[in-house]
Formats: C-alpha cells, structure tokens, sequence
C-alpha cells in the first residue's frame, strides 16, 4: 500500500512540473472583508515554494503595489494594514518558475460596515451538533499570545449556558442540539501584535439552521507507522472533483487523526445536509495523505428506489378505497339503487316483456270490519305506489270479482306477480283456528274472513319451493307476535326480515304523508323496476334502509 502512495505521488509531481513549461491562469479568488482589519493574499500554496523564482504582485492589471498606502508585499503575500475601503478592486500575483509562470487573480471588496461580512455559510440540522472555526492560523502563527473574542450579530457571544462551547485547539465554538436561536453570522475578533502596532483580524461564518435530517458518510483509513506519521497526515473530501470547503450543503463535520500501537489511523465524517441532485451520481472522495503519498477512496449517492413504497402506497389507497365504497354503498344502498333505476331507461334499451301483468299481489287478512291491515292495503298503499310511482297492485278484497273461484283466480294472480307484499298487524296474529295447528288449517276449512290465509300459503310456496316469487313482509303499527302465524312466515322474517309502517302523528294531514320517506324508499327499492312511473319522486337525503330483524 506504501507503494501505491509513492508512486502515485511521483506521477502527481511529475505531471505538475511538465505542465509549468507554459503560462498558466489560475481561477479568480474573490474576498468579501470587513474594513478596519488585518487581512492577508497568498499567491499561492506552499507546495511548489521551492521551485518558484519571483513574485510580482499588480492591481488592476498594471499598477504597481508601492504606491498603494497601507498595503505592503512580502513575496508571495500581501498585507493589508489595515484594510480600507480604498482597496476595493482586482490583485495580480505572477509566480515565474524556471520552465514557465502561474498567473491568480484576486477581486477584494470591502465593505465598510459596522458587522464583518461572512467569509462562507454552514447549514445545521435541528438537535445536531456543529463546530465554527476560527480560520485565522496565519495570523496566531504570527503571535501565539494573540486573544480571540467571539460574536454573533455583532453582540458577544453568551457562553454561559451548555449549548455553545469554545475551545481551544483549534481556535473554535462548538454548538450543542442545534436550534433556530444558534442561526446567525459567528464573528471570531483576534486581537494581536505585529512589529509593536496593535491589529485586529476577522473571520465571519454564516450559521444556518434547517427542519430536515442531514445524511453522514464516514471514511476510515490507514495512514501508515512511525514517527512524525501523526503530524504529516490529513484526510480531506472532494465531490466531482470540487472541495467541500467550497460547496453550502457539505461540511467535514470531525475530523480525528489516532495513534495506536498498530499505527495511525484517521477517521472523516462528511455531513451532507441537503442532499442535492448534483449530489447523485458524481464521484465523491475520501483523501487520506501522508509524507509518502495518498490514497483515494471512492462512493456514489444513487436516487433511492421507491417502487416499493409507491406499490404499497397505491395498494393501500386502493384497498381503503374499496373499503370505503363498500362502506358507501352498504349505507346508500337504497338511494344508489333507486338513483340507478332512474337513469337506466336513458342508457339501456328497451326490455322484453317478462309476461307478468302485476307488480305486486297485496294479501292481508280480512275481517268483519275495516282493520288497520285493510285500511293500509285499500288506501295507503295503492295511494302511493300506484298514484304516485306508477305500479300495477293487485289488492285482494279490491281487484277481485265475485262469483270467481276463488283458488285458481288467486294462483293464477300470483303466477302473474312480481311481488307478494303480506301486510301483517297485531290483530293478524289471532289464529284463525283455535283449535288447530294454523299449518295444518287446508282452504277447504277457512270461512271468508280467513281467506288470505290461502293467498298467503300459495305466496309463501312459491317462494320457499319454486323460488319463483319474492315476498315482501309489512308490519303495521308496532311488533308483531309470529308464534300464532304459519312457521313459513316466521322463517321469511327471521331470514330477511321485515318493513315496519307506522301511522303518521295527529299533525299530518293523511295516513300518506311523506311518501319519500325511510318506509316508501325501503318498499320501493323492494319492489322490480318500474321505467316509467305516474309521477317521478322528489329527491331527499340519503336513508338508509335498514329492516328490523328480531
């Protein structure tokens, strides 16, 4: 592995010295500095020292810097003492080497307020901890007794409480669970001496505090054994070939160079805390460099794939989806039915006749007197399902003829009927026999009161045996006592039940009030489809038709 570092490093040194044989620019530099204060331009990095000749230095492309007051040339840096406003504008450094030169460019603004301007913005998650360096080495190089004071928005720094910490080496706050109060422009004010004159230096970081969770990569590495192994290596990060230093949303948050008795081993972590499409899919670098050489290690941000997330998402949504139109339609169920024979007649062609005559045969038991029952069958039923929805009844007691036999006129109806609506009351659950079982009382025994029994058996035959008829059960004014009635009409209520009718209160004006009613619309979905009707409905609220099953 020590030889990969040193050969790559050979390579790296070689390609450098080959390219200086012809003039080069460098990129422009631009500062934003604070009047008032120490300030210092470095032509150059320290690497090629060495090898470099002269120096010269220019503003504005051809003046020279002798003239220039308050600023003084020590080779490759310039020194502003101190900085002012008059300074605004563009630096020239040339580095002349034996085989060619290096041309940078520096642009300066000064601004002449009161609070140091940022030299760089770091962002922080909330409850995540972050660092804020003081990057004045050069300066504290020049005097170590130099003091630092620390501020945020132009006002000293409180310390006191646990969330902000100031250490020493190096020179820096630490904040602890990041909230929105720590967002703000940290200034660190260096105070120190130089050649007997006092100066004062600056550097601002501009802290931003974000909702979002940040993402952390960590890179480990084995920097090599020995002596002086510690202080010569440094790990850094690169993303498609820029610095981190350079780009808002990265930041080096720690990094720790150990020393074991194995050897030395460092350890970066890369807080990404935006995570932007420019992240993805470049190259980011891990840099591990010693006195030998350096070793690079590489990673990609790939887009995560959410296939499955959407896929059970989307299945969710559809099985609340069916769940709540199951839901829907079990609680608009007669409204969604009756809405639905409304509009068929628009979109579907004309039926066929089906050869019933009657939409419905009515059977009730009948008296010596006008009972509720009756009443109900002679006037309030035909009253609204014939007047007003355009159905065909057969009412026994009403549509019969005299002199008919009575048997086969009722089983010929009934072949003839969609429906067999039986209205029941209290006073039907007499039996009709005292004496007998009422499923054993035959036709020929029943006297002309008790005829409805037979329009009842025939009905319930054909609905329990040949499954030809559908039978609708009406319970009038209350609940009704089934233990004295046929076992057949008593298995119908138990398996679907029944529709109770109860007389309107004082205060209406008929025993037919409010036709669209929870009753009507649970009678009228009951019955077969009707295309066209006397008068069409009124639409009302949706109801739903719950019959009473005991």
């Amino acid at each position: 592995m020590l030889w990969e570092f040193y050969i790559c490093f050979l390579n790296m040194t070689l390609l450098l010295h080959l390219s200086l044989g012809q003039e080069h620019q460098g990129a422009v530099e631009v500062h934003h500095i604070s009047a008032g204060h120490f300030f210092q331009l470095k032509c150059s990095d320290d690497d090629d020292a060495e090898a470099r000749t002269t120096v010269t230095w220019s503003r504005g492309g051809n003046q020279t810097l002798n003239t220039t007051s308050g600023v003084d040339v020590r080779g490759e840096v310039l020194w502003f003492l101190p900085t002012h406003t008059s300074h605004n504008g563009h630096y020239t450094c040339e580095s002349k080497y034996p085989t060619g030169s290096w041309e940078m460019k520096f642009v300066l603004s000064v601004d002449p307020g009161p609070c140091p301007v940022p030299a760089e913005i770091r962002t922080v998650s909330q409850g995540m901890s972050e660092v804020v360096f003081c990057r004045q080495q050069d300066v504290l190089s020049l005097d170590p007794t130099a003091h630092i004071r620390w501020f945020k928005d132009c006002s000293p720094v409180d310390k006191h409480g646990e969330t902000i910490i100031e250490e020493d080496c190096p020179k820096r706050l630490r904040l602890v669970n990041a909230t929105e109060s720590h967002a703000g422009v940290y200034t660190c004010l260096v105070e120190f001496s130089l050649q007997g004159r006092n100066y004062t230096a600056t550097h601002s970081t501009q802290l931003k505090v974000n909702k979002g969770s940040r993402v952390e990569l960590v890179c480990s590495a084995f920097l090599g054994v020995g002596e002086g192994t510690e202080s010569e290596s440094s790990m850094f990060w690169t993303v498609d070939g820029r610095h981190t230093d350079h780009i808002e949303q990265l930041n080096v948050t720690k990094t720790t160079i150990l020393p074991r008795s194995s050897g030395v081993y460092g350890r970066s972590t890369l807080s990404i805390y935006e995570v932007r499409p420019e992240f993805l899919n470049v190259t980011i670098s891990c840099i591990a460099r010693n006195a030998v050489g350096r070793d690079i290690g590489f990673l990609w941000l790939q887009p995560a794939n959410h296939s499955g997330f959407y896929t059970c998402l989307c299945l969710c949504l559809a099985f609340s989806m069916v769940v709540l139109g199951v839901a829907m339609c079990c609680l608009f169920k007669v409204d969604l039915v009756l809405a639905y024979r409304r509009l068929l007649p628009l979109v579907s062609k004309k039926r066929a006749p089906d050869g019933k005559l009657y939409d419905a045969y009515v059977s009730y038991v009948h008296g010596d007197g006008l009972s509720r029952a009756e009443m109900f069958a002679l006037q309030v039923l035909p009253e609204v399902l014939e007047r007003r929805y355009g159905y065909t009844l057969f009412v026994s007691g009403r549509d019969d003829l005299p002199g008919e036999a009575i048997h086969d006129v009722t089983s010929e109806t009934m072949r003839r009927s969609r429906r067999l609506i039986i209205i029941l009351s209290a006073q039907s659950a007499s039996p009709l026999h005292p004496k007998m079982d009422p499923e054993d009382q035959l036709p020929l025994h029943q006297s002309l009161q008790d005829r409805p029994s037979y329009d009842q058996q025939i009905g319930l035959y054909d609905a329990l045996i040949q499954n030809g008829l559908r039978v609708v059960l009406v319970e009038i004014d209350g609940k009704v006592d089934y233990t004295s009635l046929p076992k057949s009409l008593h298995y119908i209520r138990r398996k679907q039940g029944a529709l109770r009718w109860r007389r309107p209160s004082s205060g209406k004006s008929s025993s037919t009030a409010s036709p669209n009613g929870h009753f009507w619309k649970c009678l009228r979905y009951h019955m077969p489809f009707k295309p066209k009707g006397a008068l069409k409905p009124q639409p009302t609220p949706g109801i739903n038709c719950s019959i009473e099953l005991y």
